[in-house]
C-alpha cells in the first residue's frame, strides 16, 4: 500500500495511560476520563456502528479483518501533543485508526473517516474522489447544510478552479485552508451527481483507475472513457444544481 503523507504524525498517544476504552463489534474507541467523548460514548458507538453498516451495505466489500481503531481528544493541545496534528480528524490507512478532536462543539463522528479506510480495497484514488466519496457518504456538509448550498455559493464567489484542476493529487491538497466546507463540499456533491445520474458502478471503475501517482492528464483519460468531457460534465453538474 502507497506511504500516507503524515510528516508530523507521532506516537505519543500509545505511551498515554489516561485512555479508557470501549470495544463493539466493529471499532475499539479510546477516550479520556471526564471527557466530553466519555460523556458521549454511547451515542458514539451507535452512530458509529450504523455508520459501518451504511459504508459497507454501499461500497459491497467483504468486512475488513481489523476492528476501526479510534482516539478522541478533548482539546487541540492534547491532540498535536500525542499524535501530532491539531485537525478535526484523520484517518490513518496502514494503522486502520483515526484521530478526532472531540469537545463540547467539535463531534466529527459519521460516515466520513471510515469511508477512507473501508474503501481501501476500491484502491487509493485522488483526493477529490477520496474525498468526494466520504462526502457523499455523509450526505451533507460537516455543519448539517447542504453540500449544494456551498457550492452555489462558492461558484457565485468564483471560489473554484476549474474541475480539470483536481485531477492531480496536489491541487486537492492545495486548497484554501480557510474555507474547508466550501471545497468539501463540491466534491461531495460533484460525487453524488456522478453517483446518481451514471450510477455506482461507472464511479466504482473510476476510483479503481485513478491515482494519486499518475499524472493529471492520465487521471483525467481514465475520466473522459468514463464520462466524457469533463468540462461538458462540469457544465451538466452546474445545470443540475442550478448555478
Amino acid at each position: 500500500m502507497e506511504k500516507q503523507n503524515l510528516p508530523t504524525y507521532t506516537y505519543n498517544f500509545l505511551n498515554d495511560n489516561r485512555w479508557l476504552t470501549r470495544e463493539t463489534d466493529h471499532y475499539i474507541f479510546h477516550y479520556f476520563p471526564d471527557s466530553e467523548a466519555e460523556k458521549d460514548i454511547e451515542m458514539i458507538v451507535v452512530t458509529q456502528e450504523k455508520a459501518f453498516e451504511k459504508i459497507i451495505a454501499f461500497l459491497n466489500t467483504k468486512l475488513p479483518k481489523k476492528k476501526i481503531e479510534y482516539y478522541f481528544y478533548p482539546d487541540e493541545e492534547t491532540k498535536k501533543k500525542l499524535m501530532g496534528d491539531d485537525w478535526y480528524a484523520q484517518s490513518i490507512r496502514d494503522e486502520f485508526r483515526v484521530h478526532v478532536l472531540y469537545t463540547k462543539d467539535i463531534k466529527p463522528l459519521g460516515e466520513h473517516e471510515d469511508t477512507h479506510l473501508l474503501s481501501l480495497p476500491w484502491g487509493i484514488s485522488i483526493g477529490f474522489f477520496q474525498e468526494g466519496l466520504a462526502e457523499f457518504m455523509v450526505g451533507h456538509a460537516w455543519d448539517g447544510k447542504s453540500h449544494i448550498s456551498y457550492v452555489k455559493e462558492g461558484y457565485a464567489n468564483n471560489l473554484y478552479p476549474p474541475l480539470s484542476d483536481f485531477f492531480e493529487h496536489e491541487a486537492w491538497l492545495q486548497t484554501d485552508d480557510s474555507k474547508p466546507l466550501f471545497f468539501y463540499s463540491l466534491v461531495g456533491a460533484f460525487t453524488t451527481f456522478l453517483i446518481s445520474n451514471y450510477g455506482k458502478d461507472k464511479f466504482k471503475e473510476l476510483y479503481e483507475n485513478t491515482h494519486r501517482d499518475i499524472s493529471k492528464t492520465a487521471n483525467l483519460t481514465v475520466f473522459e472513457n468514463i464520462y466524457g468531457s469533463i468540462e461538458e460534465m462540469g457544465l451538466k453538474f452546474k445545470g443540475e444544481i442550478k448555478c
